[in-house]
């Protein structure tokens, strides 16, 4: 399935822009992880984790760090009720799929869990 670029990236400012007082807005998390938005909409979707350059993956868990609970995973109850039903169910799906991965580097799990909920919401399910 063919996803277009511009749409991921869209998606990644869309959370970005869920509101906490201390969130770093998408442009912020560009510059603090030296990238540009060209850089990360070349990411196909697709792209297995290991191929996304560092930086991307790292700045995907810049956007969404206050949605981290002290284990360093998506905790449902920061997400709250952003995003809709779908989404939210997905992400409960994707986070089933990803939580119990222990051999992921710091910024692996962020951005699967990113991939995962966009491919999701493309396809309307996950893949296990």
């Amino acid at each position: 399935m063919k996803v277009d670029k511009r749409m991921v990236f869209l998606c990644m400012c869309f959370i970005a822009m869920w509101q906490f007082s201390s969130c770093l807005g998408a442009k912020d998390c560009l510059k603090l992880h030296n990238l540009t938005s060209s850089k990360v909409e070349a990411v196909a979707l697709t792209t297995h984790f290991a191929a996304v350059p560092l930086d991307v993956k790292c700045y995907s868990g810049c956007v969404i760090e206050e949605y981290f609970g002290d284990d360093g995973k998506i905790d449902l109850q920061r997400v709250g009720n952003r995003g809709t039903e779908q989404e939210q169910t997905i992400l409960a799906q994707c986070k089933q799929q990803f939580d119990g991965v222990n051999n992921l580097g710091r910024c692996d799990y962020p951005y699967l869990m990113l991939q995962c909920l966009f491919m999701g919401k493309a396809s309307g399910t996950i893949a296990p």
